[in-house]
């Protein structure tokens, strides 16, 4: 389900308000440090998350321009419909995860491509306040930037989270044989390549190359934080 941010209504940040919380995110919250909880809260919008909206509506626009594509031609590649795809460039509507696989395949751009963190001439420090926290609206998972490309830099460097009790899939990688290097945080998750399956637990790793299918799943009563490098 779409968030229209007109009816999102955010608590004084001063007070530090927790909301009544269903069952699934309730369970995300527990393991995780007091220095994540505030972060991370899904209900809450980061203060960038405005910018990254409105910086991936003005990617979505730009791209679909360039290649002279219709609405109606976008709509037919990813299977979004094109009211949806229409809101999606004016910034009305968060995109979800699952949207944003859908239009990374179709343009061949990984998701940092597509949102546009991509510096011309990076600075080598690349302090926490600067960071672009992501969080999808309707699944509650976290991207937080740690170290994105840069126009000579290929490698990029993610912190993610994923509440307990989450599926997420991707039909098809934005890039075949995109490199990736999984390390596990906290929590746990099963990674699902084509057809098979790694269960990961803190202080283990994955590294692997897309190929095809994946899915990211958390069992019902544990998150999972990790940070995934992509080569």
């Amino acid at each position: 389900m779409l968030i229209n941010k007109t009816i999102q209504h955010l608590p004084c940040p001063q007070e530090k308000q927790t909301p009544d919380l269903p069952a699934k995110q309730s369970s995300f919250y527990k393991g995780l440090a007091i220095r994540h909880i505030w972060e991370y809260i899904p209900y809450m919008e980061h203060p960038q998350q405005a910018k990254l909206d409105q910086q991936i509506a003005r990617q979505l626009r730009h791209l679909r321009q360039q290649r002279n594509w219709t609405l109606d031609q976008l709509a037919s590649k990813t299977g979004i419909s094109k009211s949806t795809l229409s809101r999606l460039e004016k910034a009305d509507v968060s995109p979800t995860t699952d949207m944003l696989a859908k239009l990374c395949s179709a343009y061949t751009l990984t998701l940092s491509r597509l949102m546009l963190l991509i510096e011309d001439n990076f600075q080598p420090h690349y302090p926490v306040s600067q960071q672009p926290v992501w969080t999808d609206p309707k699944t509650g998972f976290v991207r937080r930037s740690l170290s994105p490309p840069a126009s000579t830099l290929a490698g990029e460097v993610l912190e993610c989270t994923i509440p307990a009790n989450t599926t997420i899939t991707y039909e098809q990688p934005p890039k075949t044989g995109l490199e990736h290097h999984l390390v596990m945080q906290d929590g746990e998750i099963t990674l699902s390549l084509d057809h098979t399956s790694y269960t990961l637990r803190p202080g283990e790793s994955l590294r692997y190359q897309l190929t095809g299918a994946s899915r990211f799943q958390t069992p019902a009563k544990s998150a999972a934080r990790y940070y995934l490098f992509i080569v």
